[in-house]
């Protein structure tokens, strides 16, 4: 089907997919899982990512009458690029889709990378975000990072990968080129990099098998949305977060090597209503095996 059609309105791609024209012609690509007519959820993926990140939780979502929206950022999977100033840019698309679906108030689910982008969505909209959860998130690091205790490694990531943006399009060309050439020696390299915890995860064939899926098809067609992914998220987010009024619950792995959890805390004490739950023993990865805990809470808050 041709996705440029129609515009105004979402138009299929296949079962699950949907791209929605946005008024100045980009395509907004997203999945939705779930229970079509149930509670509408959106939930933003991690970086690199894809909607096909969350397809695990179909089941899962439908048993709880959740309807899983995931959409993608620009440049990632069926999303047109476009450059973006700040996190707030992607809270207009994300307004204008969820008012092209008729959905007025909803949970708002944000993973690893998609974490800021979901608060500053909250911040953005703050009639219309009734529930922030965020698993494992990317936190301020810019703006408080001399104050942080981070790792060497996630000082090299967060800090001086941020400020090299051809070094940082590099490294995502070459995990492009590596998923799409050698996806099992990519795989196991991610395997040496995390925890015995996150490692008995990503060793299931479900998890495996969608998880690289979901990165494969988010870098599909560049790497244009990862990297603006690390150069906003690292970047001073320009956020009130004292004045984000949703009530938040976050979970962290304390033992997570992929962001630092220092920054996450320290993102959870600036939300005014946020819960942190600290998933003492795991890392980055566990909510490939426990995605129900997320789904169960946010129903829970959407039902009360």
């Amino acid at each position: 089907m041709d996705t440029m059609t129609a515009r105004g309105r979402p138009v299929a791609t296949d079962r699950l997919s949907r791209v929605y024209v946005l008024p100045d012609g980009r395509r907004v690509g997203y999945a939705e899982y779930g229970d079509p007519d149930g509670l509408p959820v959106f939930a933003l993926h991690g970086t690199p990512g894809s909607r096909l990140m969350f397809a695990l939780s179909d089941s899962s979502a439908r048993d709880r009458g959740l309807r899983l929206v995931a959409p993608e950022r620009p440049g990632y999977g069926l999303s047109d690029y476009c450059r973006s100033a700040t996190l707030l840019d992607a809270a207009h698309d994300l307004a204008t889709l969820a008012d092209a679906l008729g959905i007025e108030r909803f949970a708002l689910i944000g993973v690893s990378g998609g974490g800021p982008y979901a608060v500053a969505a909250a911040a953005a909209m703050p009639r219309r975000v009734v529930l922030l959860a965020l698993v494992g998130p990317v936190g301020p690091v810019a703006d408080h990072g001399r104050q942080l205790r981070m790792s060497r490694v996630h000082r090299l990531l967060f800090r001086t990968l941020a400020r090299l943006p051809l070094v940082c399009r590099a490294f995502f060309l070459g995990l492009r080129r590596l998923l799409s050439l050698a996806p099992e020696i990519a795989y196991r390299g991610l395997l040496a990099r995390v925890p015995r915890a996150d490692r008995a995860i990503l060793a299931r064939d479900d998890v495996k098998a969608s998880l690289r899926e979901a990165v494969r098809e988010g870098l599909r067609p560049g790497v244009e949305g990862a990297v603006q992914d690390v150069r906003l998220f690292c970047a001073p987010w320009g956020l009130e977060l004292a004045g984000v009024d949703a009530s938040a619950v976050m979970w962290q792995g304390s033992d997570d090597s992929i962001v630092p959890p220092e920054a996450a805390y320290c993102l959870a004490r600036l939300l005014p209503n946020c819960r942190l739950d600290v998933m003492h023993g795991a890392g980055h990865y566990w909510v490939f095996g426990q995605f129900d805990v997320v789904l169960e809470a946010v129903a829970a808050s959407l039902r009360g």
